[in-house]
C-alpha cells in the first residue's frame, strides 16, 4: 500500500527518507549500550556484564517496533514543518458526514 485510502497520504514518498531517524533512533542507542557495557561492566565484572547484555538484548528486541514506529512518526513530523512542495502530503479535511452529529430541526 502506497498511500493511505482515507486520507490520501503517501507513506514513503522516496524509500531510504526514515534512514537519519532510524539511525537516530535505533543504532546510535544501541551502539551506546555496546560500548558502555564491554567497556564498562564487562571488563571488570564478567557474570554481571554478560547478564546486562542479555537482557538489554532482550529489551532491544521487545522495543524495537515503537523505536522504528517513533522513527516514522519524526520524517512524518518533519514532512509537516518542513515541507517540499512537490511532496503530496493532504491537507486536513472535514471529517466524513456519517460522523457528524444531527441535530432535529424544530
Amino acid at each position: 500500500m502506497e498511500r493511505c485510502s482515507s486520507c490520501g497520504l503517501v507513506f514513503t514518498r522516496n524509500p531510504g527518507d526514515t534512514w537519519a531517524f532510524t539511525i537516530l533512533g535505533d543504532r546510535l542507542p544501541i551502539a551506546a549500550i555496546i560500548v558502555l557495557i564491554y567497556f564498562g561492566v564487562v571488563r571488570s565484572y564478567p557474570v554481571l556484564g554478560v547478564t546486562m547484555v542479555v537482557v538489554l538484548l532482550v529489551l532491544l528486541v521487545w522495543t524495537a517496533p515503537n523505536r522504528w514506529g517513533a522513527s516514522i512518526a519524526l520524517h512524518y513530523v518533519s514532512r509537516v514543518y518542513w515541507p517540499d512542495p512537490a511532496d503530496p502530503i493532504p491537507a486536513p479535511c472535514d471529517p466524513p458526514a456519517a460522523d457528524k452529529v444531527q441535530t432535529p430541526s424544530r
